[in-house]
Formats: C-alpha cells, structure tokens, sequence
C-alpha cells in the first residue's frame, strides 16, 4: 500500500525552473531549453529499448510508451499510464 499527502509540499517554487518558467538571460533560457530538450530524448530513447516485462513492472501500458517514444523532443511527457 502506497501512502500520498494530499498537502502542498514546502520547498521553494525556484528549484523547479523549467523552460516555461526560465530564470536569467537568454543564453540561460537557452541552455536550459537545451537540457530540458535533452533529458526527453534521452527518456524517450530509453522507453523505446523497454521490453514489455519491464513496461508492466513500471505500470507502463506497451501503446502509451510507443505514442510517448514517438513524439518529437519539443513536446511534453505525457501520462504514461
């Protein structure tokens, strides 16, 4: 059994800086979008090498990581469940 809190969590919102919220200049916005960009294809990649034992055992039906592992680096991860 799983236990989630349902009360908002006390850290500071500027740990969580993502390319819709950039701190900084343009070449930190830059850099940032590029990281961001990065780190999808990278997750992207890796879904698409999981075999379907590993998919199960992740709560990851087969269809929604083929449709999540097939779209282009600029959108954004959807719900893989």
């Amino acid at each position: 059994m799983s236990y989630q809190s349902r009360d908002r969590l006390s850290i500071p919102v500027d740990l969580y800086a993502t390319a819709a919220t950039p701190k900084g200049g343009p070449l930190q916005r830059l850099a940032l979008s590029w990281a961001v960009w990065r780190e999808r294809t990278a997750m992207r990649r890796c879904l698409a090498k999981m075999d379907a034992r590993s998919l199960r055992d992740a709560g990851i039906s087969p269809a929604a990581a083929a449709y999540e592992s097939g779209k282009p680096f600029w959108e954004k991860i959807g719900f893989l469940r």
